[in-house]
C-alpha cells in the first residue's frame, strides 16, 4: 500500500523497534538460543512452534505457516492496516513523523476503527464529566464510596456515570462533533427503536465502566445499577468492530506486564473483583465480566502466563463456571488451579473485609483444580455404598477423559481412589480399563455392582418362572433391597400379586408399566427358558448369595466407619462397629 512516508522513516522505525519486544506484548517468549520460543497467537497450539528472530527481525510459525517482520505481525494480530502499525511503531519508537503524512487510500474498516476510538474516548470523558459533577453525580459518588473504592482507583480505570436521562450522551456527543447518528448507533453507545428513527442512550443511570483492548484503548462499556430497581444489574456495550466479547479481559491492559512477572493469572469474574485486587495492590488479576470463559480468552491468557488461578463465587454458578473454565484452559495448556472462597463470599467483598495479605495466601495455597473437584464429590457423596463408589466414579471419569498426559491422569485417579478410601481391586481395575479407553462412565456390567445385578436378574427370572418358586424367594427376600429400579419394581409388583392371590402372567404384568425399560426385561425374560436341575437348591443357593452380598458390603462400611471412628479418637464408637460387625461375620459363618 503507497502511503506519503519516506522510506527512509520506514527503515528508520524498522530499525528502532525491537521485534522480541513487541511480539512480547502478545506471545509469551523464552529464549532458546539465537531466538525465541513461544505459543503461536496465530494458532491453538500446546507445543511451542512459533520462532522470533532479533537478528533478522522476522517470526515464523512451524505449525501454521504464518510469518514476516514486525509490521506484519503487528497488521495480523492487532488487525489493522499499515499505515496505522506505522504510525504506533513510531510514536513508540519515538520517530517523528512528516506533519503532511496521510493515507488517501486507507481501509474504509480502518477509518470505522479510528471513529469508533475517537467516538468511544469522547464518551468516556463525558461519562468522568457526570461522575464528578457536584450534584448530578452525587448518587453514584456515594454508591462507589459505600462499596470502599478510592478516587485514585476510579481516576485510573477512568470509571465514569451515565445520568438517568434519555438523550444525556446522544445531545451532548452531537453538539461537540460532527459524528453521525449512524456512528453513534454502530458504537452501541446509542440504541434506536426498531421501525422507527427514535434514537435514545444505551447507559442511562449506571456506573460506567471503561472496557479497553490490550494497548490501552476504550473499546466499551459496562454499566451497572445502583439500586435494586436497576435491571439487569450489568449492561454492555453490543459487539462492534471494536469489541468481541470473547476476545476481552477486563484488566488485562494494566495486568498484562505482572502476568508474565508472576507466570500466573489470577482469574474473577467482575468488574469489581478485578478492581478491589488492584486497589490492594494485586495486580496480576483479568475479569471475564459474568460471561463464560471463551477458547480466544484462554488463548491471551496462555500467551502471558503458564498458570491459571479461578478465584469465582461459591454459588452453584460459580462452581459451574469453574468447571467450564477448567476445560477450556486445560485444553489450552494452562496449569488450572482453584481458590474456594467461604459461602457468601466473592473477591471484592473478601478482600475488603479480610485484607490483601490473606487473600494472597489463599491464592499461594491454591488447589490444583483437579484435586479440589476430588474433595468436593468426597464431601458431597451421601455414603461409601457401592452405588455411591459408582456415583462418584461416573463424575470424576469425564474430568480425568481431558487430561490428555497419561501420568498425570493415573496419578490423579490414585488420589481419588485414596480419598474415597477405595480398596476393591476389581473395582479399581474397571476404573483403570475406563480410563485407558478414555471412557465417560462406568457400564452397568463394568462396575462391582455386575455380580449383584446378574444375581437380581436371575432372581426376577425365578420369580416370574412359577408362583411357588416366586412365593418361596420373596418369603426370603425384600425387594426394597434390590439395587436396580427396574428389577426392584417387577419383584414389588410380584410380591403385591402373590399377596392379593393372583396369578403371575408377564402379559398381565406388561399391561401394569410403560416404563420401557420394564417392558424390555419382562418381555425378554418372559422367552428366555429357567435352566436348573433342583429348583429347591437353585432357590436356595440365589437366596443366600443375595444375603451374602449384602452382607459383605454392609462389612465393607460399617469397616470404613470403624477406621474412621478410631482415627479420630472415638474408640467407644469404634467398639461398638466392631461388635456389630462380629455379629455379621457370625452369621456369614453360618
Amino acid at each position: 500500500m503507497k502511503i506519503s512516508i519516506p522510506d527512509h522513516i520506514i527503515d528508520e522505525i524498522r530499525d528502532r523497534t525491537d521485534i522480541v519486544a513487541v511480539v512480547s506484548d502478545h506471545v509469551l517468549l523464552k529464549k532458546a538460543g539465537k531466538n525465541y520460543k513461544g505459543l503461536c497467537p496465530f494458532h491453538s497450539e500446546k507445543t511451542p512452534s512459533f520462532s522470533v528472530s532479533p537478528e533478522k527481525r522476522i517470526y515464523h510459525c512451524f505449525g501454521c505457516g504464518t510469518g514476516g517482520n514486525v509490521f506484519k505481525f503487528l497488521m495480523e494480530i492487532q488487525s489493522i492496516a499499515f499505515p496505522e502499525v506505522i504510525k504506533n511503531l513510531a510514536e513508540r519508537a519515538g520517530v517523528p513523523l512528516p506533519r503532511n503524512t496521510s493515507d488517501h487510500s486507507a481501509d474504509p474498516k480502518q477509518k470505522e476503527r479510528e471513529a469508533l476510538r475517537k467516538l468511544n474516548e469522547a464518551a468516556t470523558r463525558y461519562f468522568q464529566s457526570l461522575l464528578k459533577n457536584p450534584e448530578g453525580g452525587l448518587s453514584a459518588r456515594n454508591y462507589l464510596t459505600s462499596r470502599h473504592f478510592d478516587a485514585e482507583i476510579l481516576e485510573r480505570y477512568r470509571i465514569g456515570w451515565a445520568a438517568p436521562t434519555w438523550r444525556g450522551l446522544l445531545t451532548h456527543v452531537q453538539q461537540k462533533s460532527s459524528v453521525t447518528q449512524e456512528q453513534l448507533v454502530q458504537s452501541g453507545l446509542i440504541i434506536q427503536k426498531e421501525d422507527s428513527s427514535t434514537v435514545y442512550d444505551r447507559f442511562r443511570g449506571r456506573v460506567i465502566f471503561p472496557i479497553k483492548d490490550l494497548h490501552s484503548n476504550i473499546i466499551g462499556f459496562g454499566g451497572r445499577g445502583i439500586t435494586e430497581e436497576d435491571q439487569p444489574k450489568y449492561l454492555n456495550s453490543p459487539e462492534t468492530l471494536l469489541y468481541q466479547k470473547s476476545e476481552t479481559l477486563f484488566g488485562m491492559d494494566q495486568a498484562k506486564q505482572a502476568i508474565r512477572r508472576e507466570n500466573q493469572v489470577i482469574l474473577v469474574e467482575g468488574y469489581f473483583d478485578q478492581m478491589r485486587a488492584v486497589q490492594h495492590g494485586i495486580e496480576y488479576v483479568v475479569a471475564t465480566c459474568g460471561t463464560a470463559l471463551t477458547a480466544k480468552q484462554a488463548g491471551i491468557l496462555r500467551n502471558h502466563a503458564e498458570t491459571a488461578i479461578l478465584v469465582f463465587d461459591s454459588d452453584p454458578a460459580g462452581r459451574s463456571a469453574s468447571e467450564k473454565g477448567f476445560d477450556i484452559l486445560l485444553e489450552h495448556g494452562l496449569n488450572v488451579k482453584i481458590v474456594v472462597l467461604p459461602e457468601g463470599q466473592d473477591p471484592d467483598s473478601f478482600i475488603h473485609e479480610q485484607g490483601a495479605e490473606i487473600f494472597l495466601e489463599k491464592i499461594r495455597n491454591a488447589k490444583p483444580f483437579m484435586e479440589s473437584y476430588i474433595d468436593a464429590l468426597v464431601q458431597d457423596s451421601p455414603g461409601k455404598s457401592p452405588e455411591d463408589r459408582v456415583k462418584m466414579a461416573n463424575q470424576i471419569l469425564p474430568m480425568l477423559a481431558k487430561i490428555k498426559n497419561t501420568v498425570e491422569r493415573s496419578a490423579w485417579l490414585e488420589k481419588f481412589t485414596s480419598k474415597t478410601n477405595i480398596d476393591d481391586r476389581t473395582f479399581l481395575k474397571e476404573l483403570s480399563k475406563a480410563l485407558s479407553r478414555n471412557q465417560p462412565r462406568l457400564t452397568e456390567m463394568e462396575n462391582e455392582l455386575a455380580p449383584l445385578l446378574n444375581l437380581e436378574k436371575h432372581l426376577v427370572h425365578l420369580i416370574l418362572s412359577d408362583k411357588e418358586t416366586a412365593e418361596a424367594i420373596l418369603l426370603e427376600i425384600d425387594p426394597e433391597e434390590f439395587s436396580d429400579p427396574a428389577l426392584k419394581a417387577i419383584a414389588q409388583t410380584c410380591r403385591q400379586k402373590i399377596n392379593n392371590g393372583e396369578d403371575l402372567k408377564i402379559d398381565q404384568l406388561l399391561d401394569r408399566t410403560e416404563d420401557p425399560k420394564i417392558r424390555n426385561i419382562l418381555s425378554r425374560l418372559g422367552l428366555e427358558t429357567v435352566e436348573f436341575d433342583t429348583p429347591e437348591r437353585t432357590i436356595k443357593d440365589c437366596v443366600r448369595k443375595f444375603k451374602d452380598f449384602h452382607l459383605k458390603s454392609k462389612i465393607k462400611d460399617l469397616t470404613l466407619q470403624r477406621n474412621q471412628a478410631f482415627k479420630s479418637g472415638q474408640l467407644e464408637r469404634s467398639q461398638e462397629l466392631k461388635a456389630q460387625l462380629s455379629e455379621i461375620y457370625s452369621t456369614l459363618a453360618h
